[in-house]
C-alpha cells in the first residue's frame, strides 16, 4: 500500500532499462546517420542496425522524460499550498515550467526520428 499522500506514476520502464542512458547514446549514435545535401537525415542510405538503435533509444528516451514530466506535474499541483504559505516563491514554479517546455523541444525531435527510424525498418 501507498502511504503518500501523493499519487504515483504508473512504471515506465523495468529497472534493467533504467541503467541504460538513452540520451546520451541517441546522441551518441546521432553523428553516424548519413545526412543529405539539403541536412536532413538520409534514412535510406542509413545502416538498418544503426536505425534499429536510434529508435530504442529514442523510444526508451521519450518513455523516461514523459514519466518525468507526469512526476514534476504531479509535484507542482502541490505547490499552491506551499505558496501561500510563503514556503515557495512563485518565481519557482514559474522556472520549472519554463525548463519543461524547453526540454520539451527535445522529445518532439525525438519522436519524429522514432517514427521514421522504425519506417525505414519495417518489413
Amino acid at each position: 500500500m501507498n502511504a503518500s499522500p501523493l499519487p504515483t506514476s504508473p512504471e515506465i520502464a523495468n529497472p534493467g532499462e533504467m541503467i541504460r542512458r538513452p540520451l546520451r547514446d541517441l546522441l551518441r549514435q546521432l553523428p553516424s546517420l548519413p545526412v543529405t545535401e539539403g541536412g536532413q537525415p538520409d534514412y535510406v542510405a542509413a545502416d538498418p542496425d544503426l536505425l534499429v538503435r536510434l529508435a530504442e533509444s529514442a523510444e526508451l528516451a521519450l518513455q523516461i522524460v514523459h514519466g518525468g514530466f507526469s512526476a514534476i506535474g504531479l509535484q507542482q499541483s502541490y505547490t499552491a499550498q506551499q505558496i501561500g504559505g510563503g514556503e515557495i516563491r512563485t518565481s519557482h514554479p514559474a522556472a520549472v515550467g519554463r525548463l519543461m517546455v524547453e526540454h520539451g523541444e527535445g522529445p518532439a525531435y525525438a519522436q519524429a526520428l522514432l517514427f521514421e527510424c522504425r519506417r525505414h525498418t519495417a518489413d
